[in-house]
């Protein structure tokens, strides 16, 4: 059958851009208040490390007032109610566009529903869509691209439907996957996007919270205009020391550290300025830097990102187990 030029249209188109902004401090703030009784600066950088927080976001946090020292205890200057896994949840659903979801009646909103909703810009009456109408909506704007002949029955569902088995299949293969639940779609689809793991409640808060991350401007303007090599491996030396490459002990890869670094607001320029800065430091003697030990396992992508050419030789590791 051949279908007509003016009856074709795209199918539903993913956006991963439709994200709004989160920063360090507010995910910072999050997590203390979430601590009734408040917690010490290492137990808070050890929970905030999934998502390569380090110590200048917390110093961020305390420096604006959000966040108390108490003696050794940190305390946010305005405590919630909800729990770590709550407040995750909340900054997902902001990072979406839906904060108003994670209170009130609509608390129980679908976090995969609304995410899926808002990364194809499915226009639906419902503000908080179920998962089954979300799918439905976008079965219907799959089929939509192959004429509109194709869904005469399938216009406008009142309320979602089960899905048969052609319909799931459809389902699977826009998600990329030959087979599986739709449930394993979803979590694909939104994976695929955002760069991360959906399968479960707690992955997708933290991969949509990670994917809204950004730096503060007026942090990485000032930053940038008082550069000095000096200052710049003090806050690299900082940085390294709240992280690690496992398996490794003692170092950590070079590009664990510039992301670390980016997400507290740090104005690093692009990956290869950073190593560029590196270098210098390196030959100054103001840092270690280590090659990787092909002996021990690592990521190909983190090697490659980490990798730094040193004169005739390469790096990959800052070395932090004498700070």
């Amino acid at each position: 059958m051949t279908i007509k030029r003016d009856d074709a249209r795209l199918p539903p188109q993913a956006n991963p851009k439709c994200l709004k902004p989160i920063s360090p401090v507010e995910i910072v703030v999050a997590h203390i208040g979430s601590r009734r009784d408040g917690c010490l600066k290492a137990e808070a950088l050890d929970a905030l490390a999934e998502f390569s927080l380090a110590e200048p976001a917390l110093e961020a946090a305390i420096a604006s007032r959000a966040i108390i020292e108490d003696g050794s205890v940190l305390r946010a200057a305005q405590s919630a109610s909800a729990s770590w896994a709550d407040a995750r949840r909340a900054l997902a659903l902001k990072a979406l566009g839906a904060a108003e979801a994670a209170n009130g009646v609509r608390a129980r909103a679908d976090l995969g529903a609304v995410a899926l909703r808002t990364l194809y810009g499915l226009d639906m009456r419902a503000v908080s869509p179920s998962r089954g109408e979300v799918r439905c909506e976008l079965l219907r704007l799959i089929l939509l691209a192959l004429g509109d002949r194709f869904t005469i029955h399938l216009l406008r569902p009142q309320r979602s439907f089960s899905f048969d088995p052609m319909s799931r299949r459809i389902y699977l293969a826009f998600a990329g996957l030959d087979s599986g639940t739709v449930l394993e779609a979803d979590a694909a689809l939104l994976s695929s996007a955002f760069k991360g793991p959906a399968g479960t409640l707690a992955d997708l808060s933290a991969t949509l919270i990670r994917a809204a991350l950004k730096p503060e401007e007026k942090g990485a303007a000032e930053t940038k205009e008082a550069f000095r090599l000096d200052g710049f491996a003090d806050s690299v030396r900082k940085l390294a020391l709240h992280l690690e490459t496992r398996p490794y002990i003692g170092r950590v890869a070079i590009a664990q550290v510039y992301d670390a670094g980016l997400a507290a607001g740090l104005a690093l320029g692009t990956l290869d300025e950073f190593k560029q800065h590196l270098a210098e430091a390196a030959r100054e003697g103001l840092l270690d830097l280590e090659r990787y030990d092909i002996a021990g396992p690592l990521d190909p992508n983190l090697k490659e990102r980490s990798r730094l050419r040193l004169g005739r030789d390469e790096r990959h590791f800052i070395v932090n187990q004498w700070m």
